[in-house]
């Protein structure tokens, strides 16, 4: 159990708040709050409700989620439950497109209904990092535009670093195999500070590639953020974003 899941078992119990009782609270699954209770899941989406919740400091629950992200970094695996030929963590490969792509799901119709997967643990901080260990946080309907496209998927964003142009809770979907345009809003996926770390990675607007520099432009605050071209895994432009 991870000083996250410790730490918010300990302030569940001392509020007297049921794991059903939270996650109606905050607007999640009570299996999703179990799985983090559990030490799952090291980053939820909604992690500053469920800090409010708990009466937890911001910083502190910040600091207990990078912490459970680092550990989870080095031995998480995408869950038994959910693979299959088509689902594999990124840790496995880093080529660009090694994007977890599960099997179609039946839907209400009868007829096959894919669903993509919303993958990166968002570490948080001002520049909007994201923590890409292979491991799903939800799955989402794939709309038609992306029907075809092998290895597609969404990312929530966390943070303000690209207000106004997206709002912390937004969906993002990605189309891994598009070639990215000067301009475009992108998720680049960077090598990790240390070798036995996932890769990070960034929702930004793409400047380019600069000498041996990749240059992104960030909305909030504004600026532009750079790395070296050697360190770029991937650039994948987000196609469209909506609210839920």
């Amino acid at each position: 159990m991870s000083k996250l899941s410790e730490r918010l078992t300990s302030r569940a119990a001392e509020l007297n708040i049921s794991q059903t009782d939270l996650a109606s609270r905050v607007d999640m699954s009570q299996p999703s709050i179990s799985d983090l209770f559990a030490g799952l899941t090291a980053s939820p989406r909604k992690w500053r409700e469920i800090a409010k919740v708990l009466q937890i400091d911001e910083a502190e629950m910040l600091e207990l989620i990078r912490d459970a992200v680092s550990e989870a970094g080095k031995t998480q695996r995408v869950p038994r439950s959910i693979s299959s030929s088509g689902v594999r963590s990124f840790l496995e490969d880093h080529e660009p497109n090694a994007i977890l792509d599960p099997a179609p799901i039946s839907g209400s119709s009868g007829r096959p209904g894919r669903m993509l997967p919303v993958l990166g643990e968002a570490v948080g901080g001002d520049d909007g990092q994201y923590t890409f260990n292979g491991q799903v946080l939800d799955y989402v309907a794939c709309p038609p535009s992306l029907a075809n496209v092998p290895n597609a998927y969404a990312v929530w964003i966390d943070g303000e670093s690209m207000y106004p142009r997206y709002k912390s809770g937004e969906l993002v979907y990605v189309h891994p195999g598009k070639p990215a345009r000067r301009g475009d809003d992108v998720i680049v996926q960077v090598k990790p500070r240390h070798e036995d770390m996932p890769p990070r990675g960034f929702v930004k607007e793409l400047v380019g590639f600069i000498g041996d520099k990749l240059v992104l432009k960030q909305y909030n605050p504004d600026m532009r953020i750079e790395f070296p071209r050697s360190d770029v895994i991937s650039i994948h432009p987000i196609t469209f974003s909506g609210k839920y």
